[in-house]
């Protein structure tokens, strides 16, 4: 820490999978602590027996749980997944883009695929269909950005997420050489955020910074670099997760508080599955205000990455 002190952080992960235990020896004469030591070890908890005690008490709650999460909401007219969001413009993702607009009135929505390989089938929709959906708890806020920090945001975005193609041999997406020879995504996909309300092309043959053209706005208002708008942006993304605002668009850490409009009080699973509810019946559809070009490197480059991603 700042006075020189090592600290241990133990991170024991998300779905309680792996449990932190820290060992702490303490050596005193009287009060004062003479001597001590910290150690701190990361455990599998696949091995371990739930406690019984746990389970019976808690087992009428977890009924409850289940009886919940079973609760229909809603029909959807179509199936929906998570695997087009990876490739492109996806209804997966516009579903969450139309809500955000919707429910902010914002000028622009940044959105991005929280779950890599999930999908909500058509017919009747359930409580527990949202968390494929929406897998995190985060809030929805309203920000002020101008029209350059929405581009530099953009542009960092799809930076990590495309690859700069020479031919229609090239991958589409942007991946890596893993420590033991196989490719990975250079990006994460929850990280691979793009906008609504707005018309803009990626263009696969320009580097990493020079992809984005903006068009326009898709209610045809003109954009403007030098403008200020509103966007609705997930509180994870609005708080600096993934870089997006902060070495993308520029803006300093410190200043991120300062240009929010508005929070949510309620997650944004929640206002995804209230908005649902309301509606009824959904027709999920890909907004298509945005597309990778050339048309036929996209094509070719998304039929060899989706086989080699999910084949």
């Amino acid at each position: 820490n700042c006075e020189g002190q090592r600290i241990i952080i133990l991170d024991p992960k998300n779905c309680a999978r792996l449990a932190a235990v820290a060992s702490i020896q303490v050596k005193k004469d009287g009060d004062k602590i003479i001597d001590e030591k910290i150690t701190g070890l990361i455990m599998e908890m696949n091995s371990c027996e739930p406690d019984r005690e746990m389970m019976r008490r808690y087992s009428k709650y977890i009924h409850i749980v289940k009886d919940y999460v079973s609760k229909p909401i809603a029909k959807f007219t179509r199936t929906v997944s998570s695997r087009d969001a990876m490739f492109g413009n996806s209804a997966f993702v516009d579903l969450i883009h139309s809500i955000q607009l919707e429910e902010t009135g914002a000028d622009i929505s940044f959105a991005a695929p929280l779950t890599f390989d999930s999908k909500v089938n058509k017919g009747v929709v359930c409580v527990r269909d949202m968390f494929k959906l929406y897998k995190f708890e985060n809030l929805l806020y309203t920000m002020r950005l101008t029209g350059r920090e929405i581009l530099s945001y953009l542009e960092y975005s799809y930076s990590s997420w495309f690859n700069e193609m020479s031919d229609r041999k090239d991958h589409l997406v942007l991946f890596e050489v893993d420590e033991k020879g196989n490719n990975r995504t250079a990006g994460k996909f929850y990280n691979y955020s793009s906008a609504s309300g707005i018309r803009y092309t990626v263009d696969l043959q320009k580097p990493a910074g020079e992809k984005i053209t903006i068009l326009g706005f898709m209610d045809g208002r003109p954009f403007n670099l030098d403008s200020t708008y509103t966007v609705a942006i997930n509180s994870y993304r609005g708080n600096g997760g993934g870089g997006h605002l902060t070495e993308g668009a520029g803006i300093p850490h410190e200043q991120l508080l300062d240009r929010i409009v508005a929070s949510s009080v309620k997650d944004l699973r929640y206002i995804i599955m209230k908005h649902i509810e309301d509606k009824r019946v959904v027709s999920p559809h890909a907004l298509g205000n945005w597309k990778a070009i050339p048309q036929e490197f996209w094509t070719r480059g998304r039929k060899k990455d989706y086989q080699l991603m999910y084949d």
